[in-house]
């Protein structure tokens, strides 16, 4: 998977930049393209590890409302997240603090201070 990737992306960024690399490439063009292979690689290892990968979709689902001007819709969305990992503590508890986050900034304090709890509660 890692080498279809490189691969990929190696032949995306030679086609992009072929008329800038008509000559020898420089350097730091070798050295820019070497560290977006490492953060490429990086992102790769954290996609799959179910933690990481769940960080990223709630992210990815309260930025989304969060453009959309809907940001209280996002929070129906992790509760269902919560519901389907109900033994992986780690992905629960960013699943909590995000809707912490989320009761807090549609002015639901109440039900932000019942996430901490909860938090407490389940690691305790």
């Amino acid at each position: 998977m890692k080498k279809l990737i490189a691969v990929t992306m190696m032949v995306a960024t030679t086609a992009f930049a072929a008329p800038a690399m008509a000559e020898e490439p420089e350097a730091n063009e070798i050295e820019l393209f070497l560290d977006y292979m490492e953060i490429a690689e990086q992102f790769l290892s954290f996609a799959n590890r179910t933690d990481a990968a769940v960080f990223f979709a709630v992210e990815g689902v309260v930025e989304i409302h969060e453009e959309r001007g809907e940001l209280a819709a996002a929070i129906p969305v992790l509760k269902s997240f919560l519901d389907q990992y109900p033994d992986n503590q780690a992905v629960r508890n960013v699943i909590h603090f995000k809707l912490r986050d989320l009761f807090r900034d549609t002015g639901q304090a109440e039900q932000a201070l019942a996430q901490l709890r909860t938090v407490v509660d389940e690691n305790s």
